[in-house]
C-alpha cells in the first residue's frame, strides 16, 4: 500500500484503539512466566493452509510444538468458540482474528498484550495492518494477510455473450449485466451482497467510513452517502434479477451454478481465488481476474475486504513463544509461501510481498498473474477506513436485515442497533 494511505491508515486505527484500549483489561505478556520445558500450544483458525504451516514450524522448532485446530471463521461461531473457551480456562494460546474484529475481542478481554515480544517485528509489516493488530500503542497481534478487492470473472461465458472485456465501472458493470440477461434471463452476471461485510468493502471504495471518533466518543455512520450509494446500485441489480440473490465463492449456490455456466462474476478479495481453485477444479482456464470497477471512468480506487492477525488468547501460559509463532507464520519465507500457494493469502509482511511466487503465472487462472491485479489494488485502497468495537454485531444484524427489507432499509436498521450495542456496552457513541 502507498506510504501516504498506510499513515493515514495507521492514524485512524489508532485513535479508535484509544477508546477500545480503556474498555479491555486484557492479560499481559509481562504477567506469564517463563516455562521449564518443552512448550506445547495450541492455534485455532479457519485459513487454507495453516495447517501447513504449523507442520512446518513443527519440523523446525521440536521443542515448542503447535497443534493447529481449524474451527468456522469468527464470524460463523469461531470467535464464540475462542471466548466460550477463555471463560472456560480452555482456550488456544494462539487464534486468528481478522482485522475487523480485533477491537470488539479487546472489549471481551480476550487478547493479551504482547508488546514485550512481539515489538522487535512489527517492523517486518505494512504500517496499517500493524496499527490494526494493536490498540493504545500495545500490541495484540501480528498481520499475516490483507484482502485487496476484485472481480473474478469467467473468460468463456464473456467470449459467449459477446462481451470484449471486463468491465471497468459500475455503469458498465450494470450494462453487461443487462445484456447477459436480455440474451439469457437464467445467466446471473454475478452475486449480490450478502452481508457487512461485503457491503464494507463495497462501501469502503466510496471513501466512507462505518465509524469515527470524536471527543473520546464513537461516531457511528453506517447509514452513510456511501453505503446507500452501494445500496441503491445492488437493489437495483437485484429487483431486475441481474444477478444472483445469493451465493459466493465456497457458496454452495454459487458453485452450482458456477458449474452449469450460469454466474459469470464476482467480486471478492485477493483470498478468494484459493476458495474458487478449491471448490471449482473443473473451471481450471476458464476464470480471470480483472480490476474492481469503479464509480468513475478513469478512477482506481479500490477496497480491501478482511485479512487477519495472530493473536495470542487471555490466559495463553507462554506467550513468548506464541508469539515467535506468529512471526514465523506471517514472516518466515517458507511460511508465506504457503500460505500464497495454499490459502491464497496476500502477505501483510514487506519481505513477503517481494515473494517470487507474487509474479509467477497461475496455471488454474490461465497463466495470469492476477498478483499483478491484487498488488495494484492494494495501492489504491483508501486511507479512510475505522473499525468499529462491535462488527459482530454488525454482521448479524445486517445479514438478518438484508433478507427482510433489502440493503437500504438494512443500513438504516443498522445504524440504529449499532448505536444501541455500543451503549450498552458503557462506551460514549453518537450518530453522524
Amino acid at each position: 500500500m502507498r506510504t501516504s494511505a498506510s499513515r493515514a491508515a495507521g492514524a485512524a486505527f489508532l485513535s479508535l484503539a484509544l477508546l477500545v484500549a480503556g474498555c479491555s483489561s486484557s492479560g499481559s505478556a509481562d504477567d506469564a512466566a517463563a516455562p521449564s520445558g518443552p512448550v506445547s500450544m495450541e492455534f485455532w483458525g479457519w485459513a487454507p493452509g495453516y495447517d501447513k504451516i504449523t507442520a512446518q514450524w513443527n519440523a523446525a522448532h521440536p521443542d515448542i510444538k503447535v497443534t493447529f485446530k481449524q474451527i468456522p471463521s469468527g464470524a460463523k461461531g469461531g470467535y464464540d468458540q475462542m471466548t466460550n473457551a477463555i471463560t472456560a480456562g480452555k482456550a488456544p494460546c494462539l487464534a486468528q482474528v481478522t482485522y475487523n474484529d480485533i477491537p470488539s475481542m479487546l472489549v471481551k478481554n480476550a487478547l493479551m498484550d504482547i508488546t514485550p515480544y512481539a515489538s522487535g517485528d512489527t517492523g517486518k509489516y505494512l504500517d496499517w495492518t500493524v496499527a490494526a493488530s494493536s490498540a493504545d500503542g500495545k500490541v495484540y497481534g501480528l498481520p499475516v494477510d490483507i484482502g485487496p478487492m476484485a472481480l473474478y470473472y469467467r473468460t468463456d461465458l464473456f467470449r459467449k455473450f459477446g462481451i470484449a472485456k471486463p468491465p471497468a465501472t459500475w455503469d458498465e458493470y450494470a450494462a453487461d449485466a443487462a445484456k447477459v440477461h436480455a440474451a439469457d434471463p437464467a445467466v446471473a452476471f454475478g452475486t449480490a451482497p450478502q452481508d457487512a461485510y461485503d457491503m464494507a468493502a463495497l462501501t469502503w471504495q466510496t471513501g466512507k467510513s462505518w465509524f469515527g471518533t470524536q471527543g473520546g466518543a464513537w461516531q457511528v455512520s453506517i447509514d452513510n452517502p456511501g453505503t446507500q450509494q452501494v445500496a441503491t446500485y445492488w437493489q437495483g441489480l437485484k429487483d431486475k434479477k441481474l444477478v444472483m440473490n445469493n451465493g459466493n465463492a465456497w457458496d454452495p449456490n454459487f458453485d452450482k451454478a458456477s458449474e452449469a455456466g450460469q454466474v459469470m462474476t464476482f467480486v471478492n478479495a485477493s483470498w478468494a481465488a484459493a476458495g474458487i481453485k478449491g471448490d471449482l477444479k473443473d473451471l481450471a482456464g476458464k476464470w480471470a481476474v480483472a480490476p474492481l470497477p469503479t464509480w468513475t471512468a478513469g478512477d482506481h480506487t479500490s477496497a480491501n475486504s478482511g485479512g487477519s492477525a495472530t493473536s495470542v488468547l487471555t490466559g495463553c501460559k507462554t506467550p513468548k513463544e506464541a508469539e515467535q509463532f506468529a512471526a514465523f507464520l506471517s514472516s518466515d519465507p517458507e511460511a508465506v509461501s504457503t500460505g500464497i500457494t495454499v490459502g491464497g493469502l496476500y502477505p501483510a509482511s514487506k519481505t513477503g510481498l517481494e515473494n517470487p511466487l507474487l509474479s509467477q503465472g497461475d496455471p488454474y487462472f490461465g497463466g495470469q498473474k492476477i498478483y499483478d491485479v491484487f498488488k495494484e489494488s492494494a495501492a489504491n485502497i483508501p486511507a479512510t477506513w475505522v473499525v468499529g468495537p462491535t462488527f459482530g454485531q454488525v454482521e448479524a444484524d445486517y445479514s438478518d436485515a438484508i433478507g427482510k427489507g433489502g440493503y437500504a432499509q438494512a443500513t438504516t436498521t443498522v445504524q440504529q442497533k449499532t448505536i444501541d450495542k455500543i451503549k450498552s456496552l458503557g462506551l460514549s457513541v453518537s450518530g453522524s
